[in-house]
């Protein structure tokens, strides 16, 4: 995961030195497009790390242990049936 934030993070800052260095733009110009791309790359990195990180680890966590307890029980011939 810290490579993907990494990775957009460098992939962020080039981008905009690329569009700063080539952009014959006027000032207001380039600056507010220059905002609304890093709004942009901002938007999607953050999405892409939502979708790498569990929304919520507490739960996924419990849910992992419940069928772990669940496996153990019928393994010992405890599970009630």
């Amino acid at each position: 995961m810290l490579e993907v934030i990494c990775g957009g993070l460098i992939g962020l800052i080039a981008g905009a030195a690329a569009a700063l260095w080539w952009l014959p733009k006027s000032g207001k110009r380039l600056r507010d497009e220059a905002a609304e791309a890093v709004e942009s790359a901002g938007r999607e990195l953050r999405s892409r790390a939502e979708s790498v990180v569990p929304t919520d680890p507490i739960a996924e966590s419990l849910a992992e242990g419940k069928a772990a307890a669940r496996r153990r029980l019928r393994e010992l011939g405890l599970d009630g049936e």
